[in-house]
């Protein structure tokens, strides 16, 4: 059964839909704010005999296709994930991989491909809600729900999830990423932006989640 739950974030739409695609993974998602649109999927299976760790695997893929463009030059196919899909696998790896018990060693893989990009809202943020969301309609213990959100800050005012436009001329680029209770992420850049400020703007982030 297709549902869709829908709110407004920074001004835009933002909505998450399931049981339209990947049926038969353990928990699948479709994201979308503005005509940016991210699937993500989980699969998970049982644990290999004597495996010591958490075998989990998130996988983020920008296809070119999903700006309307296709590879061009000697190489016609996509390649190797670039610098900015692995970072952005990274950024939806580390707030979650905490909240699974230190007693699960099953495999999970999160895979997160882009569908859509246009051009103005950046997927990577999208990314690590759609994962937060599809691991909680999946089976595995996780602790969850987790949401993440970017901010930036042009002329002293804070912006929710700005375009690549804002961002180009905002003084803080801040991603936070926490559940309701607490922040268990921050990555981001600042020009000279006092402490006091900072803790502000991650405060503020917080609320957003």
């Amino acid at each position: 059964m297709k549902v869709v739950v829908e709110c407004e974030v920074g001004g835009q739409k933002l909505s998450l839909t399931t049981g339209q695609l990947a049926k038969q993974a353990a928990g699948s998602v479709l994201i979308q704010y503005g005509e940016t649109v991210v699937f993500v999927a989980t699969a998970t299976g049982p644990a290999r005999e004597g495996t010591d760790f958490f075998p989990l695997t998130v996988d983020y893929r920008e296809r070119a296709a999903a700006a309307g463009k296709f590879p061009g030059g000697f190489l016609k196919r996509e390649g190797r994930p670039t610098t900015k899909e692995i970072l952005t696998a990274r950024l939806t790896d580390r707030p979650i991989r905490p909240l699974f018990p230190k007693e699960f060693k099953d495999e999970l893989q999160v895979m997160s491909n882009v569908m859509s990009c246009d051009g103005f809202n950046d997927p990577d943020v999208l990314s690590i809600n759609a994962a937060s969301a599809a691991l909680c309609l999946s089976p595995v213990p996780f602790q969850g729900p987790i949401a993440a959100v970017r901010l930036g800050r042009i002329n002293g005012e804070l912006i929710t999830l700005p375009t690549r436009e804002q961002i180009a001329e905002s003084d803080l680029d801040l991603i936070v990423a926490g559940s309701s209770k607490s922040v268990l992420m921050i990555e981001g850049f600042g020009s000279q932006i006092p402490e006091d400020e900072m803790s502000a703007a991650i405060m503020h982030a917080h609320s957003e989640l």
